[in-house]
């Protein structure tokens, strides 16, 4: 059959089989394979392979066999979707051909003395670096004495149980929605009780998500913001808009005592973003920025690590872990005396 093939025949056919491996691994580049290792979370596999933590909620959808975000084991083998990763266009820049220059005769004129102003240079503001990240400041949440929501999630896209960013969601509100509006995805985990006096102080809330309403007939939410999974039922809040502070240079110790009275880790987020929540704020002194020192709960005062003030209340705060020698508990002590 081959000696009955004309040479442009052959050509081709050879070109075909050049060509083709090319071809496939041009669809392979899509996606990678990856095996999971101890300690790795969806959020710091989309930062190590796309460069962007965010990503994590395409990650998970790209892998269906991941039923729970947040159980992934060693050795467990998923596909990184490398066509998320952004690519820089650098734009072609067109060279115009060099046309002939011809010498010009000008006719000679006294110089003139020109006083040459100096230049004023202009200074670009200095960036200041955030305290704390945004996305961390908002999903550390609040302790509030009641928890208000202005709405509830009543069902979910079929065959959803739990959302993400990007994913639609059916909600019931006390008030009218128009499109565009905004919502706090929220969830009440605990009532909170000193370790100490065991006196009730308010409730943690957790902030899961922000929901923006696409549609007001049956009214339904798109999630634009997802720090942790969010479950069927979740409660709805106002927006509002949360900034982070600036970083300070040389934070206050003040001589404040008190307890660590819940804490929470920020799985989605990972990292050493462990957050705590201690019994004193603005009455007690407190300012956002503030350095307290952790003790570990003993007979002898054993300091254990370093926690910043991100969020204050009037009778509580929010803090990050900044360091820590072992994990911080609840009942733990809080002191500015370093």
């Amino acid at each position: 059959m081959a000696r009955n093939l004309s040479i442009a025949q052959r050509i081709l056919f050879l070109l075909f089989f050049v060509l083709l491996p090319s071809l496939t691994g041009a669809q392979q580049q899509e996606y990678r394979d990856y095996m999971i290792e101890k300690g790795d979370t969806l959020w710091n596999i989309s930062n190590k392979e796309l460069k962007d933590p965010f990503l994590w909620p395409k990650v998970w959808k790209e892998n269906p066999g991941i039923k729970n975000p947040d159980l992934i084991y060693p050795k467990q083998k998923i596909k990184i979707p490398l066509y998320l990763l952004q690519k820089e266009i650098i734009p072609e820049t067109k060279v115009e051909p060099r046309a002939e220059i011809k010498p010009v005769i000008r006719p000679r004129i006294k110089p003139e003395i020109i006083i040459q102003k100096p230049a004023v240079r202009r200074t670009e503001p200095v960036k200041q670096e955030c305290l704390v990240n945004k996305d961390i400041l908002i999903a550390s949440g609040y302790i509030a004495q009641s928890v208000h929501s202005v709405g509830k999630m009543t069902d979910f896209e079929p065959g959803k149980t739990i959302l993400s960013k990007g994913d639609y969601a059916f909600i019931k509100t006390a008030k009218p929605v128009k499109k565009g509006d905004k919502f706090y995805i929220i969830r009440s985990a605990e009532t909170i009780k000193h370790p100490k006096t065991n006196k009730e102080i308010g409730y943690l809330v957790e902030i899961l998500g922000i929901a923006e309403v696409a549609a007001t007939d049956d009214p339904k939410v798109v999630i634009i913001d997802s720090y942790v999974e969010i479950p069927l039922g979740s409660l709805l809040d106002n927006f509002y808009e949360i900034e982070p502070p600036l970083a300070i240079e040389n934070p206050r110790k003040p001589a404040v005592n008190g307890y660590i009275i819940t804490t929470r880790q920020l799985r989605m987020l990972n990292g050493n973003w462990d957050i705590v929540y201690i019994d004193k704020g603005k009455n007690n002194g407190l300012k956002v920025g503030d350095m307290l020192a952790t003790t570990l709960q003993n007979q002898h005062k054993i300091y254990n690590g370093l926690i910043q003030i991100i969020k204050i209340g009037e009778t509580t705060s929010t803090a990050i872990v900044r360091k820590g020698n072992v994990e911080t508990t609840i009942g733990d002590g809080v002191t500015g005396a370093m």
